[in-house]
């Protein structure tokens, strides 16, 4: 192993805590978990550090392993919905959790730490368009893949909620292989 390769950064470290960038950067401005910077101002921690800092706080969530599943947080009001997303991308390897509403999906957001939101546009509560803005606007969420789906076919949707951050966007009628296709394209490049 080369120094380099000893050697992390504060998105590395969040990607194997599974925790967000401003939770690594709140740790080191704490002393809680040891990091040089850079001349440039950049944190970098030294694997090993990490690695006691994991050990230190029983932290069994993290791991060395590259092999963990991918979660993904299914949002949709119609339940017929909810279980064919969910089925499909648990028999894809996928963690999943679902929530009914707008509402739940901030609170299932905070819980679950989702990679990936399939998200629905129209719901009681709070839209998905809303619910996008919110996590899009948020340092501690604003990293989250959103998938939007929608029933409602047509341009000023699609253009609304990719104004709103989505990542991608789909009409429900699309195979959902192509959706979890996309979406292991967006997990992929997320880990480049």
């Amino acid at each position: 192993m080369t120094v380099d390769d000893e050697i992390i950064t504060v998105t590395e470290a969040a990607k194997l805590c599974k925790v967000t960038r401003a939770t690594i950067w709140r740790w080191i401005k704490s002393g809680a978990l040891k990091a040089g910077a850079t001349a440039g101002g950049h944190y970098r921690i030294f694997r090993e550090d990490l690695h006691a800092f994991i050990t230190s706080k029983g932290m069994t969530s993290c791991s060395r392993s590259e092999t963990r599943k991918h979660k993904v947080l299914i949002v949709d009001d119609d339940p017929s919905v909810r279980k064919l997303f969910i089925v499909a991308f648990m028999k894809n390897g996928f963690a999943v959790d679902s929530a009914s509403d707008g509402f739940e999906a901030g609170i299932k957001t905070i819980q679950f730490q989702p990679d990936i939101v399939i998200l629905d546009l129209y719901m009681p509560k709070l839209d998905g368009f809303e619910v996008c803005r919110q996590l899009k606007n948020n340092d501690s969420t604003s990293n989250i893949k959103i998938v939007a789906v929608s029933g409602h076919q047509n341009q000023t949707n699609r253009e609304k909620i990719l104004s709103c951050g989505a990542d991608r966007f789909f009409e429900k009628s699309v195979d959902i292989k192509v959706i979890i296709s996309e979406t292991n394209k967006l997990i992929r490049s997320e880990e480049m």
